[in-house]
């Protein structure tokens, strides 16, 4: 049995926007409209259930260090 490290496709391609608000957002590149989403509890949510305005698709923006 493969674990999910051993098994990469396009379903693990992720496109990084910057939104207006400064936070970024990241959609999947093979299913154009479903974006990556934590809930509260910081589980994932399903793309299906979320859009690039709700609170729960913003990450903050990883800082360089150099």
């Amino acid at each position: 049995m493969e674990t999910l490290q051993e098994k990469f496709s396009d379903d693990c391609i992720f496109k990084e926007n910057l939104e207006e608000n400064h936070y970024t957002t990241y959609s999947s590149y093979s299913y154009p409209g479903n974006y990556l989403a934590l809930s509260r509890k910081g589980e994932l949510r399903r793309g299906r259930r979320v859009n690039r305005n709700q609170a729960s698709t913003h990450f903050l923006p990883r800082r360089r260090l150099w």
